[in-house]
């Protein structure tokens, strides 16, 4: 009986630091590496977040000055994300592995949202190109038109839909500059003088830093979404 009642405490013993190891695994955070984004029902587009800025670059066949500002941004340290189509990376392989090299982060720009299998093909095309210069987990998705509604197949694939809360080409560099707010994500305008965009930009990094859409979508960061 001594034995039978040693057994059984040592029994309890065990049940209770298993339940209290489950506990604590409960408990931990999830990775910071990982975005605290969901979607419910039709996905919906990440337009600002909470610390720092992005800036954003979209970069389609009228695109011909993504490698001027990519150098720009390497000059003064500064990251920023490019959205891409495929047809535009096949027109200027020099340029996609200068933002490979340099670890910028690559999503896909859609021009065409209104078909979803033009959508399948072209997100495929464009993982496809960058796979070649052994670039992979391009997670982030965007329309090139700010209104444009992208299928529930974006989100299926596990891409998150990031739209822009600032538009340079709709306002000056000076309104911008007083104005900006934490979270901004701020789509530039490749059509504006390179030395203007080089003044504002270390105006700009005085005043707010700048990171990748990979940093302010990650961690325990809270995302606004276009409702």
């Amino acid at each position: 009986m001594p034995w039978l009642f040693i057994r059984i405490k040592q029994l309890k013993w065990t049940a209770l630091f298993l339940c209290s190891a489950i506990f604590f695994l409960m408990m931990i955070p999830p990775s910071a590496e990982q975005p605290v984004v969901s979607f419910v029902d039709r996905p919906a587009a990440i337009y600002k977040g909470e610390k720092h800025i992005a800036l954003t670059v979209n970069a389609d066949d009228s695109q011909k000055n993504a490698a001027k500002l990519a150098k720009l941004f390497i000059k003064h340290k500064v990251t920023a994300s490019f959205f891409v189509t495929s047809s535009w990376l096949e027109k200027h392989p020099k340029t996609t592995k200068l933002l490979v090299d340099r670890a910028f982060d690559i999503g896909v720009l859609l021009t065409d949202v209104s078909d979803d299998k033009a959508v399948e093909k072209e997100i495929a095309s464009v993982q496809k190109i960058l796979g070649a210069y052994h670039k992979e987990g391009n997670l982030y998705i965007r329309a090139a038109e700010n209104d444009g509604e992208l299928s529930e197949v974006t989100a299926s694939r596990g891409y998150l839909t990031v739209q822009w809360s600032v538009d340079l080409a709709k306002r000056t560099p000076t309104d911008f500059i007083r104005h900006v707010e934490k979270g901004d994500i701020v789509l530039l305008n490749p059509k504006e003088d390179l030395r203007i965009t080089e003044k504002w930009l270390s105006l700009l990094i005085k005043k707010e830093e700048a990171v990748s859409l990979s940093e302010m979508a990650g961690g325990e960061t809270r995302i606004e979404y276009i409702p």
